[in-house]
């Protein structure tokens, strides 16, 4: 009779593993089946991505282990960390700065440490490509004309087709108090507008350029526009207090008389 039992047992627990299910929850939301694949994005070199898997194993018990099949990671790929929450585990995986454009598919296999015979194994397929990120910008209308110390806002828009993270700084080469430097995250698969303040200090037309860098420093995207300041009573004396990118030397005697009065003309 305890024979029967226990084939009816071993037999209820195939059937289960048979029709085992993962649920993944990031970067994409899906079902599978135990053994099957889920393509989970693109991600650039240099770049560490993020896996989250939900701990409910479907059996009576919550997964509490996760591991990654060695053989199935590319060379120079490391695992970044794990972590394990009331609802999830989370493994972080970093991309080699020299990893070449390819598919690539990591095996995982998700446990439970109280019932080490039961497990689950899925695929993940990960491609690596260049160019993940596109930044445009967008100025104000060409007729408009500024007024010296009163701001201009341009927009950066910052698409980041990539399943990971990408730090963005926004810089510029004007005088660094005419604009301050805007740094953020970009969001996996997002879409950001980002507004630029640049506050001109002196009057005149003034040529510039924006400059998009990595968290390396590397220049992804530069743009040219040029502002045609018009000056107050005021800005206009007080040109030379913001720095003299935009004078000659010998004009130098003047422009410290210029910054005394503006400090005394009302604003």
């Amino acid at each position: 009779m305890f024979k029967y039992i226990a084939i009816l047992s071993m037999f209820l627990l195939l059937v289960s593993l048979a029709f085992a299910e993962v649920n993944v929850l990031y970067p994409v939301e899906a079902t599978l089946q135990s053994g099957n694949t889920i393509q989970a994005g693109s991600v650039s070199p240099n770049q560490v991505f993020e896996l989250i898997f939900s701990d409910n194993s479907g059996y009576g018990f919550e997964w509490d282990a996760i591991t990654i099949n060695e053989a199935s990671l590319p060379s120079g790929w490391k695992i970044v960390s794990q972590n394990i929450t009331d609802t999830s585990l989370i493994i972080n995986i970093s991309v080699p700065k020299n990893a070449q454009p390819n598919f690539y598919v990591l095996e995982f296999s998700l446990a439970n440490s109280n019932n080490p015979i039961v497990k689950d194994s899925i695929s993940v397929s990960v491609v690596v490509k260049q160019n993940l990120l596109d930044v445009s910008f967008a100025r104000p209308p060409i007729e408009d004309v500024s007024v010296v110390g009163e701001s201009v806002f341009y927009k950066g828009i910052v698409s980041n087709s990539s399943i990971a993270y990408q730090k963005i700084v926004f810089s510029s080469d004007v005088p660094s108090n005419w604009f301050e430097r805007v740094v953020f995250e970009a969001e996996p698969n997002s879409l950001r507008e980002v507004e630029l303040e640049l506050n001109p200090k002196s009057y005149g037309k003034h040529s510039f350029s924006f400059q998009v860098l990595d968290e390396e420093g590397t220049i992804i995207k530069s743009y040219s526009s040029e502002l045609n300041v018009r000056p107050t009573l005021k800005g206009k004396f007080s040109s030379a207090l913001s720095g003299f990118p935009f004078f000659t030397f010998s004009l130098v005697p003047f422009q410290l008389l210029d910054s005394f009065v503006s400090l005394i003309l009302p604003n």
